[in-house]
């Protein structure tokens, strides 16, 4: 590999470039309607030059790449019986480049810059809320909250989430140096003002289940690898006790009646049995990918206007398995949900392994954080978001992950937790490769 490539595609050496790169690719996913078609061409830029200089990148074990396009191939494949193919094509070709876009970035983007990069966007993201933004009525939660530059709280909510994220891991997690921790302590902070302001009970609680997960995760690495098994055993046991008794105790409506709720979910329920109707009528493959919200359709009219979305766009079901049996059938709803399956197996598997990389709790977090998301959210089955990007990202990470620590455990079983230094952020804990 000559220099000049790897300053682009080596995860040692690109730290100039990848950093930018996830800071504009959060910039996009936020408000690539406000910026327009050029941002959304430097986002491809950022990503497919990598994989056009080097293509090794994602060709060498590319087992678990061709995995994880099934699903954006399946969702191109919905335009055969599309009832609006040139609507179904145009969105599956911006979702598999999204989705493709997170692969690549995988494979050349260290942790610790994910980390950093989506620190400065993240803090980006929401100075340029905090300034053009202001309040505005939700439809669906039936009241007034501060959703900052975008059309709804819930997008400030989760964007805010993702920043506190980033940025509280590059302290702890990445021990960045102490020129870097102003920064993340500006951006945690603004994200904390930012998600209490938009008072997004999805973004909340997703949160909260996102630190549970990462405090979980980062217990668990501190146990011997014989102990992991039974921690882990016991916790998962422990959760559906405690899940199943608070729900037969009326928790959840006391948790709904905190957030300002009803057992309708504000409309939501409205929404999932529509969906289910509308679902039925193809049930195997879906109306086509993006197919059902699509202008001149009566049923999707009707719930615009029911629900006071004037614009006719960028609305969606609420709910990413009941979203995709729409679209794509069954066979859609089980890819899917293999992803989801994924974002809950792979990181329980690799802690139950003898590796001790500090790059896991944030996988993890960031697992959780989409998995809870998607009950009420459609965050990774549409193109151009944050969502999509991340959990290709996320999955292939763990995937690497498992298939070197297979090699080294074959190889060496004895290495004891890393400790690495990075250009930029001084001693990192953990194989954040």
């Amino acid at each position: 590999m000559n220099m000049r490539q790897a300053t682009i595609v080596d995860p040692n050496q690109n730290t100039a470039y990848t950093v930018p790169a996830i800071a504009l690719s959060m910039i996009v996913f936020a408000y690539s309607v406000n910026f327009g078609p050029l941002s959304i061409l430097a986002f491809y830029a950022c990503w497919l030059l990598p994989f056009l200089i080097a293509p090794r990148v994602l060709i060498g074990r590319f087992g678990p790449v061709l995995l994880l396009l099934t699903v954006p191939f399946f969702f191109a494949l919905s335009l055969l019986w599309s009832d609006v193919p040139a609507t179904t094509l145009r969105s599956a070709i911006q979702y598999g480049i999204t989705f493709f876009a997170g692969l690549v970035a995988a494979r050349i983007t260290s942790m610790a810059n994910l980390a950093l990069g989506g620190t400065i966007g993240g803090l980006l993201v929401l100075l340029y809320s905090a300034v053009n933004g202001g309040y505005s009525y939700d439809y669906i939660d039936g009241d007034f909250a501060f959703n900052g530059a975008f059309s709804s709280k819930n997008q400030l909510g989760y964007f805010a989430t993702l920043s506190i994220l980033f940025s509280l891991s590059l302290v702890w997690i990445f021990q960045s140096q102490r020129a870097l921790q102003p920064l993340a302590f500006l951006t945690a902070g603004a994200g904390l003002i930012m998600l209490w302001m938009s008072d997004s009970a999805t973004s909340l609680l997703s949160a909260f289940a996102a630190f549970a997960a990462i405090l979980f995760m980062g217990v668990v690495l501190m146990l011997a690898p014989w102990l992991r098994r039974a921690a882990v055993f016991l916790v998962l046991m422990g959760s559906v006790a405690m899940g199943f008794a608070s729900y037969r105790l009326g928790a959840f409506d006391a948790v709904l009646a905190a957030f300002g709720k009803d057992s309708s979910l504000t409309g939501r329920t409205y929404l999932w049995s529509e969906a289910l109707e509308f679902g039925a009528q193809q049930p195997v493959l879906g109306l086509g990918y993006n197919a059902f919200w699509s202008h001149g359709r009566p049923a999707a009219e009707l719930l615009w206007e029911e629900f006071y979305i004037t614009a006719r766009t960028g609305f969606h079901f609420h709910n990413l398995l009941i979203e995709t049996y729409v679209g794509t059938g069954l066979i859609g709803l089980a890819l899917v949900g293999g992803l989801c399956l994924l974002l809950f197996v792979m990181p329980l598997s690799a802690a139950l392994g003898r590796g001790r990389a500090g790059s896991l709790i944030l996988l993890s977090g960031l697992a959780i954080l989409f998995l809870v998301r998607s009950a009420a959210e459609v965050d990774f089955i549409t193109p151009h978001t944050a969502g999509t990007f991340l959990v290709a990202f996320v999955l292939l990470r763990l995937f690497d992950h498992n298939h070197n620590h297979s090699i080294r455990h074959v190889t060496d079983t004895s290495k004891p937790m890393q400790r690495l230094r990075h250009p930029s952020l001084g001693t990192l804990s953990g194989v954040v490769q």
